[in-house]
């Protein structure tokens, strides 16, 4: 017994504390960063590709009359106030698209582009389709201008196609009551500050077409087209109709 006692009164060693492994911790952190890194770019390719679908599907359902209501609606024309496409824009953006003024289709064939076209240069309609950079401009008429990004991650979508397109290559633009076709007649690359290429010249009706070059939009991609026709939607060729995400024989 005294042996037993002896033995519970005997203090058990302490045993030494693990020191805390700074590099450990770092490393740890630093390859969950990196792994969210990583991940981000796939994520912010699939919803931008997610919300250009529901965007163009939305805009095939648009009528005429909805159009003419637009196109005397307010928009944000402000050049300045265009982001760089980031996951945190573009989760914002398929969460909370807003009021998307839709006035028509940009269709492409010889580079596969098909986009809706809204009024004004907001963020969110740039990053689901192209957008008027000026307020009261008209397809078919002067300099009608349009701007969207270009994205890196896939070249399939918004205006990323552009740096594909070639001289002489036809543009289509629709407000669901016309058709008007442009040949492009200029690719080229331009310093953010040459805001005038987007202004009308005396006697000249053209297309501007406006994206950025890199992700930083160190220069822009500017391309032209004069304007060659404009028909009526009733009137187009079917390899024209085909172009567009729209049924023509139900706008009205």
């Amino acid at each position: 017994m005294e042996k037993i006692e002896e033995r519970r009164n005997q203090k058990t060693p302490k045993q030494p504390k693990k020191k805390f492994n700074w590099r450990i911790f770092l490393a740890t952190i630093l390859f969950i960063i990196a792994g969210v890194l990583f991940a981000a770019g796939p994520i912010r390719t699939f919803l931008l590709s997610r919300l250009q679908s529901q965007q163009i599907e939305a805009a095939s359902n648009i009528t005429l009359a909805e159009v003419k209501a637009n196109e005397a609606e307010e928009a944000e024309f402000d050049f300045s106030k265009v982001e760089a496409i980031d996951l945190d824009k573009v989760l914002k953006a398929n969460f909370d698209k807003g009021k998307f003024l839709t006035l028509g289709q940009i269709a492409i064939p010889s580079v596969k582009l098909n986009l809706p076209i809204y009024k004004g240069l907001a963020n969110e309609v740039l990053l689901s389709g192209a957008g008027t950079m000026k307020p009261t401009q008209k397809m078919g008429e002067g300099n009608y201008a349009l701007a969207s990004h270009n994205y890196f991650g896939d070249m399939t979508l918004l205006f990323s196609p552009l740096v594909n397109l070639k001289v002489g290559e036809k543009i289509y633009t629709t407000d669901l009551e016309y058709v008007y076709e442009y040949e492009t007649t200029s690719v080229e690359l331009i310093e953010p500050t040459r805001v005038e290429v987007i202004n009308d010249q005396p006697g000249v009706t053209e297309i501007t077409l406006i994206t950025c070059d890199d992700y930083n939009a160190s220069n822009r991609y500017c391309i032209k087209g004069k304007f060659v026709s404009k028909t009526p939607v009733g009137e187009v060729s079917d390899t024209v109709k085909q172009a567009f995400n729209l049924n023509f024989n139900t706008i009205k």
